[in-house]
């Protein structure tokens, strides 16, 4: 009986040390760098240098795993402007690219371009002369009325009430039509200026196809 129980509790201690021993072997030693520059290895990296590089080496030497160190609040701010501005650059490219497939597939020579833009600065034109006409038109009440006002002022009336906003009501108008001329010049330019650049984009395209 007793022979049995030593050969349980010898059984025992043996698979405890065989089981320590399979641990020991398969834990990787990691290696660190101190704050005196001087490398280190254990079997776990210190707190104070946690947040550092480090590696961790295999039984045979090799390096198994490498762990960047933290990087600052500074360091990621400067690594997410840098990638921002990387994406902006990026995304400039993309539209130069699409534009570059939209202006070989719209247009054949630079004559096509030209007419196009005569075209569409035509179209805005029209639309500068109707508002002009129609000033003209709002103008011709407005002097109507600010005559009527005079007229019952050198009567000594004051003017009637509904004349005073028809008036004002009148001005304001043609303020915001002479707002949308000058709105519509300056959409006639940019389509001047967009123009004069997709021809010397076309001319180089075409010159690089060649």
């Amino acid at each position: 009986m007793k022979r049995t129980t030593g050969l349980v509790i010898f059984t025992t201690i043996n698979i405890l040390l065989l089981t320590s021993f399979s641990v020991s072997v398969q834990a990787r030693i990691k290696c660190w760098t101190n704050n005196e520059g001087i490398r280190e290895c254990g079997t776990s990296v210190p707190p104070e240098y946690a947040q550092k590089s480090h590696q961790e080496i295999t039984k045979h030497g090799t390096v198994a795993k490498e762990k960047e160190r933290t990087k600052t609040l500074e360091e990621i701010a400067e690594q997410e402007r840098l990638a921002a501005i990387a994406a902006e650059k990026q995304k400039a490219v993309d539209e130069q690219a699409k534009h570059d497939r939209i202006l070989l597939d719209t247009f054949t020579t630079v004559d096509d371009i030209e007419m196009s833009r005569d075209g569409k600065i035509g179209v805005i034109e029209s639309a500068i002369t109707l508002s002009k006409k129609r000033n003209e038109k709002i103008q011709q009440d407005l002097d109507n009325r600010i005559q009527a006002a005079a007229k019952a002022e050198r009567s000594g009336k004051t003017p009637d009430e509904d004349l005073i906003k028809d008036i004002e009501d009148l001005r304001r108008q043609i303020k915001n039509n002479e707002v949308f001329i000058t709105e519509k010049h300056r959409a006639q330019e940019a389509v001047r200026q967009a123009s004069n650049a997709d021809i010397v984009r076309f001319d180089r395209l075409k010159a690089a196809r060649k």
